[in-house]
C-alpha cells in the first residue's frame, strides 16, 4: 500500500509540474482511419483550447512523402463550447484528383502560444476501380526514448483496402541511442519475417498487442513494426522505426549510515547517493524515506519523506527507541526496489543530585535537621544528556509517600511521631529511566537513647576485673610457709 501510495504521489508530482503550464489543444476528426472514396472526402472537426492557436493547418502524405495541405487558421468557426475551454470548427476537402491512388495520411496540426504542437492523424483510401493492395498504418503513441519494462504495448490501426487480414511484424535489436520516431510509416517491402521477428496475425482495423521483452537486457533497444497483407498479394507493407529504453531491472539501493548510537541532540544522516539503476545510471530517481520505531509506536510510520533524488534522510538523536528506517527508490520506468536499516538509540539514565540545607548529600547517608520547619530541598544539579536535561522530573518521597513534584521544593516535618524518616528522591527523564537517591533525616528533637551495650560492656569489664582481683587473693592465701629441719 505504502508503495502504490508513493508511486501515486510520484503521479500526481508530474502532473502538478505539468498543471502549471497550459493543457495542450485537443483535436477531433470526424473521419474515421480506413474510409475510403474515389472522389472527394471532406474533413471537418473541432480544436478545444484556453487560447485561440497561434497556428492551424493540414497536411497530406503518402509513400513517405508530403504532398498536399493548406490552412486552417483562416477559415476558423467559433462554435458553442461542450466543455470548459473554447472550441474552434474547421474543414477541409481531400479530392482524388490531387491525390491519385493512395494510402493517404491527413494531419491536422495546431500550434499555441507557447510553441506547443499537436498531431492528429488519419489514414485513409484514394482508391480507382481496381485498386488493391493499400496498406495504412498509424500508431496511437510515440514510445521513443521511453523507459519500458516486462512488454511493451503497442497500439494503433492497421488495415488494408480492400478491407483484408494482416500481418504484423516484430522485431527489436540493440540501438545506439534514441531513433525517434515520425507520425507517419515508412514504404517496406513485404518479405518472409526472419527468424527472429515475431509475427501476428490480425483482422484490419484497431489493434493493441503487448510484446515480451522480460528477457531483454538494458539497454537501447530499436524496434521495427512492418504491417503487411497476410495473402502476401501485394509486396508493399508500411513499417515504424524508434528505440526505447529496456528497464527490466530495478534501482539497487546502497544505504550507509549508523545501526547505533547513544541519545543526544545531533541529527544521524543515511546517505543514499550511491543507489543506481544498473544500467541507466543514478539520474531520475524517485526517493520515499519511511521511518518507524517499533519500540515505542509498532509499525505506525512517524515521519515520510518523498522526492526526486532525496537521496538522504537525517534523524535525530534527541528521542531514544529503536527505529526502522526503509527506503524505497523508484525509477523513471516504474521500477522499484526496497531496504530496511535498524537503527537502535540508547538512552542514557539520568545522574540524581541533592543538596539538602545547602549541604550536598549522598545515597544512605543521615542527615540531622536543623530546622524541621523549612527544610530546602534541592535537586536541579541533576544531570542528563542534552536533549533530556530540560525534561527532567523530580518526585519526592517520605516513607515511600509521595510527597512533592519538583526539583526545588521546601518543606516542613513539624508534626512527627517518629524522629526518623527516610526521604527518597526520583529523578526521571522522558523515557522513563530513573535514578534514585535515599537518605535518613533526623529530627532535631530526637533524643540519643543511653548506650545499654556500653554499659553492658563496662559491667562485664568490672566483673572480669573483680574475678581476677579475688583470683589472685586466694591464692596467696593458701600457701603454707615451711620451716628448715
Amino acid at each position: 500500500m505504502l508503495s502504490l501510495s508513493a508511486l501515486l504521489l510520484l503521479c500526481n508530482s508530474v502532473q502538478a509540474e505539468n498543471s502549471n503550464d497550459d493543457d495542450p489543444a485537443l483535436i477531433s476528426i470526424d473521419v474515421e482511419n480506413g474510409y475510403h472514396s474515389s472522389e472527394s472526402i471532406t474533413f471537418s472537426g473541432i480544436i478545444e483550447d484556453d487560447e485561440p492557436p497561434q497556428d492551424v493547418f493540414w497536411r497530406v502524405s503518402k509513400d513517405g512523402t508530403e504532398f498536399d495541405g493548406g490552412d486552417l487558421q483562416s477559415s476558423l468557426i467559433d462554435i458553442t463550447s461542450t466543455s470548459s475551454r473554447e472550441q474552434w470548427g474547421w474543414s477541409f476537402e481531400l479530392t482524388f484528383s490531387a491525390s491519385g491512388e493512395c494510402a493517404c495520411y491527413v494531419s491536422v496540426h495546431s500550434i499555441d502560444d507557447y510553441g506547443l504542437e499537436v498531431v492528429e492523424t488519419r489514414v485513409v483510401f484514394m482508391v480507382e476501380e481496381n485498386s488493391t493492395g493499400l496498406i495504412g498504418f498509424l500508431l496511437d503513441t510515440d514510445q521513443s526514448g521511453d523507459l519500458i519494462d516486462s512488454s511493451l504495448q503497442i497500439s494503433g490501426w492497421l488495415g488494408t483496402y480492400p478491407n483484408a487480414r494482416v500481418n504484423l511484424e516484430i522485431s527489436g535489436s540493440l540501438a545506439q541511442g534514441l531513433i525517434q520516431s515520425s507520425h507517419i510509416p515508412q514504404s517496406s517491402v513485404c518479405n518472409e519475417a526472419s527468424i527472429t521477428d515475431e509475427v501476428y496475425e490480425l483482422p484490419s482495423g484497431e489493434f493493441e498487442i503487448n510484446w515480451d521483452i522480460s528477457a531483454k537486457l538494458d539497454g537501447w533497444m530499436e524496434i521495427i513494426l512492418i504491417g503487411c497483407p497476410s495473402s502476401n498479394s501485394a509486396p508493399v507493407g508500411a513499417s515504424h522505426e524508434f528505440s526505447i529504453r529496456v528497464n527490466n531491472q530495478p534501482p539497487v539501493i546502497k544505504i550507509s549510515g549508523i545501526d547505533y548510537a547513544v541519545e543526544d541532540d545531533i541529527w544521524h544522516t543515511f546517505d543514499a547517493t550511491l543507489t543506481e539503476d544498473p544500467y541507466w545510471g543514478r539520474t531520475e530517481m524517485y526517493y520515499v524515506w519511511t521511518l518507524r520505531r517499533p519500540s515505542h509506536s509498532g509499525n505506525l510510520p512517524i515521519d515520510v519523506q518523498m522526492g526526486e533524488d532525496l537521496n538522504t534522510y537525517s534523524i535525530s538523536g534527541a528521542q531514544s527507541g529503536n527505529y526502522t528506517l526503509s527506503l524505497t527508490v523508484y525509477d523513471k520506468g516504474g521500477l522499484s526496489s526496497e531496504q530496511m536499516v535498524n537503527l537502535d538509540i540508547k538512552n542514557t539514565v539520568p545522574t540524581a543530585s541533592l543538596i539538602i540545607d545547602g549541604e550536598a548529600i549522598t545515597d544512605g547517608q543521615e542527615v540531622r535537621i536543623s530546622n524541621p520547619s523549612e527544610i530546602k530541598l534541592d535537586a536541579t544539579e541533576s544531570s542528563d544528556t542534552a536533549n533530556d536535561a530540560s525534561s527532567l522530573r523530580c518526585i519526592w518521597l517520605l516513607d515511600n509517600s509521595p510527597l512533592y513534584e519538583g526539583c526545588d521544593r521546601e518543606f516542613s516535618w513539624t508534626e512527627v511521631e517518629e524522629y526518623r524518616a527516610i526521604l527518597t528522591l526520583e529523578v526521571i527523564d522522558d523515557d522513563g529511566e530513573f535514578a534514585t537517591i535515599s537518605v535518613i533525616l533526623i529530627h532535631p528533637d530526637e533524643v540519643k537513647p543511653f548506650p545499654i551495650a556500653l554499659v553492658a560492656f563496662a559491667f562485664s569489664a568490672l566483673f572480669l576485673t573483680y574475678a581476677l582481683v579475688n583470683r589472685f587473693r586466694g591464692n596467696s592465701e593458701r600457701t603454707i610457709p615451711k620451716w628448715k629441719s
